[in-house]
């Protein structure tokens, strides 16, 4: 049974959200908005500056959300290899478990992530934090940690793209463990001495 959301801040964030995605956040007015929320126009300024205001924070707060889910599936791990191996998996899972939720992440990517402070952590931090210590370990190649960050959610992101646009016509599981091992390869897992 799906929950109600009745407080006008909730519903103008649920709101925002499906427009968002649906439109882009340029393509949507907070006419719209209110109109979906079914609060006036005014109700949104009473929670937020603009809709620049409530798109950076909605940003934020999805980010923050991955983000948690992604740490707290890599304390499931003992070595880096399967600390990462879980934190892909999280990935795959909360993609399908927060369909609306990563979308507007892989959107905002390209209009919200370099509006939020420096110091605010990241989902990158995550895979960042877990192959330095991969590298410190030896148990990965030597390399700056948020590139082979930056490599391994490339890959994370276009399998979710391509399987979810039915290019990939592969089992998800399939789908995962590929990712998983090709991370894994990409970072020189097992190829140090």
């Amino acid at each position: 049974m799906s929950r109600k959301i009745t407080e006008p801040a909730e519903r103008i964030r649920s709101a925002a959200l499906s427009l968002f995605i649906r439109n882009g956040i340029s393509g949507t007015t907070t006419k719209e908005i209110a109109r979906e929320a079914g609060v006036s126009e005014g109700s949104i300024y009473n929670h937020y500056e603009s809709k620049g205001d409530l798109a950076l924070k909605l940003f934020i707060s999805s980010m923050e959300m991955f983000r948690e889910v992604l740490h707290e599936r890599s304390l499931e791990g003992q070595t880096p290899a399967e600390k990462l191996a879980a934190v892909i998996e999280e990935f795959f899972d909360f993609a399908r478990k927060e369909p609306e939720v990563y979308a507007y992440l892989m959107i905002g990517h390209y209009t919200e992530l370099g509006k939020i402070p420096g110091t605010l952590k990241r989902p990158m931090d995550v895979f960042s934090t877990i192959i330095k210590s991969g590298i410190e370990s030896g148990e990965f190649e030597d390399m700056p940690d948020k590139l082979g960050a930056a490599y391994v959610i490339g890959m994370l992101t276009r399998a979710i793209l391509f399987h979810k646009n039915g290019i990939l016509k592969l089992p998800y599981n399939q789908i995962v463990g590929e990712t998983v091992k090709s991370s894994l390869k990409v970072l020189g897992a097992g190829l140090k001495k």
